[in-house]
């Protein structure tokens, strides 16, 4: 039982008022799982496993990268004992861990205290069999990453944390201090997080040099203030997030999100050249949402456009043309996750009534629309706990990997696309 166009409507009448939103959202919620709540937990046509071989809660993170390396042998996710309904712990670890597909082996091969519940370590393959994750070096007191070879079972450090890379060339980073503040469920807390909200022009984004562990910043959050100035910035705090390289290594994209002290939010989408030049603005009609880079000259995006509405766009960064995407066919199913495999576009569902999450298959060029199955997502996930499905491609397309707590435990699962 999907949520209507007149609720949705107080939804965003609501979100001028987000501290009443929430109150009423989370009550209204709860009164229509009891009312439509299902008899089953999960649905599927597809063969379904779980990654994991123990009790343990497992997960990946967010939707923009796969867990499976591109030869399709090594799987790679976070492992905790921690109940995943409550916040990560600062003071205890969750397990880095590789699935040796062929062999069904698995291997704690590290740890980490930088994670939480959405996008874990910001964990991530760099080459067919190196990958790379955020951890904290106590003795400095910095976020840091490590790149780990599982052929060789070998660790380089990287003064950085990373939000972003471009194979083992360059990765972009941002302050997490500063994310953890304005956006708790993205970022990390391990280092109290003192933020001076009045210097926009010593943060931003940077570029690290995996090669050389070097970083320098290319784009100030005062760079953009400046660049696209409105008046509701003005007193606002401000930050970055979601930075996604192009296929091809030579832009990025990024989003400026500033916050009023009544806690509504604004959003902006850019694209630049990976030095920080050539900046133009994608998106500018105060809500962006998720985004993937669907070639290097195209981005897919859940936006607002102020003509057409909250819907799926295909965006040209080169001409800024906007394209709206299956028209009566996605655009009935609200914000989500999308993921991209050449032509096929893979993407989840907030909870409906019944508080089931969908999953479906779309191909932009036929408009053909597959449901992949349904997933519950109990009221003890939430806000900053909850478990989005996060969907995302192997590299050939024939597998989709998810998170779900279906089961009433947080799970990496695999989903088989041929019956």
């Amino acid at each position: 039982m999907k949520y209507n166009k007149f609720e949705r409507k107080i939804a965003y009448l609501l979100t001028k008022f987000p501290g009443i939103k929430l109150a009423i959202k989370k009550m209204y919620q709860r009164v229509n799982y009891l009312r439509y709540k299902k008899s089953y937990t999960f649905k599927s046509d597809f063969t379904i496993k779980r990654i994991g071989k123990d009790s343990k809660e497992s997960y990946f993170g967010y939707y923009d990268k796969s867990p499976i390396n591109n030869t399709n042998e090594y799987i790679i996710f976070q492992s905790t004992n921690i109940d995943t309904k409550t916040m990560p712990e600062v003071k205890v670890p969750v397990d880095l861990v590789v699935y040796d597909v062929s062999n069904n082996n698995y291997e704690v091969v590290g740890q980490s205290y930088t994670y939480n519940w959405q996008q874990g370590t910001k964990l991530m393959w760099i080459d067919e069999y190196r990958f790379i994750y955020n951890d904290l070096d106590k003795s400095k007191r910095q976020y840091i990453s490590k790149i780990y070879d599982v052929k060789l079972k070998e660790i380089k450090i990287v003064d950085f944390p990373i939000y972003d890379c471009s194979g083992d060339v360059f990765a972009i980073s941002l302050n997490f201090e500063r994310l953890d503040i304005a956006r708790a469920d993205y970022s990390y807390s391990n280092l109290g997080n003192k933020i001076d909200w009045e210097d926009n022009s010593n943060d931003g984004l940077y570029y690290i040099d995996l090669k050389s562990n070097n970083s320098k910043i290319i784009i100030t959050i005062e760079d953009i203030i400046k660049f696209n100035y409105k008046e509701s910035m003005k007193g606002a705090k401000h930050k970055f997030n979601h930075v996604m390289i192009s296929p091809d290594g030579l832009k990025m994209m990024f989003m400026h999100r500033w916050f009023l002290s009544d806690g509504r939010r604004y959003d902006t989408l850019y694209v630049c050249n990976v030095d920080g030049s050539g900046i133009k603005i994608v998106a500018d009609d105060d809500m962006v949402s998720h985004c993937f880079w669907f070639d290097k000259t195209h981005i897919f995006a859940y936006l607002r456009d102020k003509d057409m509405g909250d819907k799926y766009y295909m965006i040209d960064i080169n001409t800024g043309k906007k394209e709206l995407v299956g028209k009566g066919v996605i655009d009935g199913f609200g914000d989500g996750h999308p993921s991209v495999n050449k032509e096929n576009i893979v993407f989840d569902t907030y909870p409906d009534k019944a508080r089931m999450k969908e999953l479906f298959l779309y191909n932009y060029e036929n408009k053909d629309l597959l449901k992949l199955g349904e997933f519950l997502e109990s009221l003890d996930f939430y806000g900053e706990t909850r478990c989005d499905l996060h969907p995302r491609f192997s590299s050939d397309g024939k597998k989709v990997f998810f998170d779900s707590v279906h089961n009433g435990k947080r799970g990496l699962y695999m989903m088989d696309l041929k019956k």
